[in-house]
């Protein structure tokens, strides 16, 4: 394995000379239930609020909101993000005693988060005991050195899941009289910026967890917005901007049908990479260093990520139009639009999109249904951007790309990759043929529509479910042919019907002899199925020319057709000889395709994110400027004292 060169490593405040201690013990902390906990409400604040939550609890550089009063001086934090929390203290009464701290700070913070803790001891073996046996006393056998204490760790974590005692189990009590609207738990608290069953003297009786996660889902609410759209730029007028926290002001317009879009986004191959990462990065020599560069990575990777939420904001306020005495709305070619915003004479206008940032690693975004198609492009648009063009160093996706590449044995300078490419990057192929290569990885997308006022919790589980079937159809197409690029992977759904009959539905569908549906779709695939199909200029589009042309045939003659698996040629014929002209479909169409565009047509709108804000832009993200959450210097053995 090709090692990139050893980069200089400063010292920290402290460091011993000498190295880590000989012996120690490895505390790992996993966060059970996160996306359960996050999504188990009807408002955005609440998913907000409690997203914030979680990055707080394994937040250890934050003295006032998250956990660093928790950490003694003695102890090296190895990881703290995606809801996992590893580190390494000098003994083994220390391990306890923050373990102690911590899951009590846990259990009054957010009580239905369950904590999974192992601890593995490194250090000297006793001469009679071998390597892995366990002591006597009941505790966990000693590995030799803490890299191996380190590999030893997930299996403890997962032997710790399996054996998860009574006392983290919910022991429901008494009946009670006010019950909380959101968890259905007992209401210890009154939310006064919400009224409950439309009763303006009565508000709505929450539950003190909830209640907290709301006060810090507003502290965030303020600083995304401000930070999200600072500068951000409209298509006409200049009002001011903000996110919305309720689903109903995610463009809906009273009076019709309006639906809301989950967009899950996570990174394919994401243990994968930090795996590899860590091995050529790691340096032999010195402790926990692979682990610190993985803590590295794992920082410019959620840097990415809040780089991503940060820019499909700004590309949808690029596309707004505001005019004096008239309602702001977002125009674009399709039939759904445009879309109608919600603003209140004098106030902020309300941008139909809000990503959520779950543990760093992990982005939802809730949309107005019409664009979750255009932002699902344009995420991988913006994914896809050629680094060297983009050349701004605080731009994420060139400081992921920099770090990646120089591990792979490339060398990079001001933008520019010299030597021979060594297989770790991936080649993208532009819309003119051209191609360039970025180690910016690729994703996985999941989108479910739902009525607004549905649970966040279905649609998650929905979106969710629809990601990881696009991951599966991505591995399969490169196990068929290990040959094939590495692509992004996009699947939807429109049904409500539970994650289970959704995915057994698409099964049944994909094994036709004639596929009923070509979901999922690779990136290619993805971007080839809206301008092939959905373009207002492509010959034979769905919505070409206003899109009303063929709408009532193709839903009440040709589609019940090509779901009964019917050859559809003499229904194309009788259709020529009344109209007197051929009948225009997309070009090469097929039914599986076809269908899945007459599913979406009437949802879908094409506002020109793009154009509006080109993703080959550079977009400098976050508070340091250097992607997203406040970038910690990791220095190895710095904190072994």
């Amino acid at each position: 394995m090709t090692r990139a060169p050893r980069q200089h490593r400063p010292t920290g405040a402290g460091q011993d000379p000498e190295g880590p201690p000989p012996s120690g013990v490895v505390v790992g902390v996993d966060l059970r239930g996160i996306q359960a906990y996050v999504y188990s409400g009807r408002r955005i604040l609440d998913a907000v609020g409690r997203a914030a939550l979680v990055a707080e609890l394994t937040d250890t550089s934050d003295a006032e909101h998250g956990i660093a009063d928790l950490v003694p001086p003695d102890c090296a934090v190895l990881r703290d993000a995606g809801g996992a929390l590893t580190a390494a203290f000098p003994d083994a009464a220390s391990a306890r005693g923050f373990t102690a701290r911590y899951t009590r700070r846990l259990r009054d913070r957010a009580g239905d988060l369950t904590p999974v803790v192992a601890h593995v001891p490194y250090g000297p073996l006793p001469r009679d005991r071998a390597f892995g046996e366990p002591s006597v006393a009941g505790e966990p056998a000693a590995s030799g050195t803490l890299d191996e204490a380190l590999a030893v760790l997930p299996a403890r974590l997962r032997e710790a899941r399996r054996h998860m005692s009574a006392l983290h189990t919910p022991a429901h009590g008494y009946g009670i009289t006010a019950v909380c609207s959101v968890s259905g738990g007992p209401a210890e608290s009154v939310d006064s910026s919400r009224v409950q069953d439309g009763r303006a003297d009565v508000h709505e009786r929450v539950a003190a967890d909830v209640a907290r996660a709301r006060g810090i889902g507003r502290r965030w609410h303020r600083a995304h917005s401000s930070a999200w759209l600072a500068g951000a730029v409209t298509a006409t007028g200049a009002p001011s901007l903000t996110l919305p926290m309720e689903a109903d002001r995610l463009g809906r317009d009273h009076g019709g049908v309006s639906r809301v879009a989950v967009v899950h986004v996570d990174v394919n191959g994401l243990g994968a990479i930090l795996g590899d990462y860590r091995e050529r990065a790691g340096d032999p020599d010195v402790p926990g260093s692979g682990a610190l560069a993985q803590r590295h990575l794992s920082t410019l990777l959620s840097g990415l990520i809040e780089g991503l939420a940060r820019v499909l904001v700004r590309a949808v306020a690029a596309t707004v139009h505001a005019a004096p005495g008239r309602r702001p709305v977002i125009p674009g070619t399709g039939t759904a639009g445009p879309v109608t915003l919600h603003h209140v004479p004098h106030g902020p206008v309300d941008v139909p999109v809000r990503p959520v940032v779950v543990a760093g690693d992990d982005l939802t975004v809730l949309c107005d249904a019409r664009l979750a198609l255009s932002l699902a492009r344009y995420a991988t648009d913006w994914l896809d951007a050629d680094p060297v063009l983009v050349g701004d160093p605080r731009d994420p996706r060139v400081g992921l790309h920099r770090a990646l590449a120089e591990v792979h044995g490339e060398r990079v300078h001001s933008g520019q990759s010299h030597g021979g490419h060594s297989g770790g990057g991936r080649t993208v192929v532009g819309p003119g043929g051209a191609e360039h290569t970025t180690f910016v990885p690729t994703v996985g997308v999941g989108i479910a529509v739902q009525p607004v006022g549905a649970p966040l919790s279905l649609g998650y589980d929905l979106c969710e479910a629809m990601c990881r079937r696009a991951k599966e159809h991505r591995v399969r197409l490169a196990g068929d042919d290990p040959a094939a690029p590495d692509e992004h992977a996009v699947a939807w759904t429109t049904r409500l019907d539970g994650v289970d009959r959704v995915l057994r539905r698409l099964d049944r569908a994909r094994g036709e002899p004639a596929p009923r549906t070509g979901l999922p779709l690779t990136g290619t695939g993805f971007t080839r199925f809206l301008d092939r199909y959905l373009s207002a200029t492509a010959p034979g589009s769905l919505l070409a020319d206003g899109g009303t042309r063929h709408r009532g045939w193709l839903v009440s003659s040709l589609v019940p057709l090509l779901e009964s698996g019917t050859d559809p040629g003499p229904e194309l014929a009788r259709r020529a000889h009344v109209t007197g002209d051929p009948v225009e479909l997309p070009l090469d169409w097929t039914p599986g395709a076809l269908l899945d565009a007459v599913e979406v047509m009437d949802l879908y709108l094409d506002p020109g994110l793009a154009a509006a804000l080109q993703p080959h832009r550079p977009q400098p993200q976050g508070r340091t400027g250097a992607g997203g959450p406040r970038v910690r210097a990791a220095h190895p053995g710095s904190a072994f004292r």
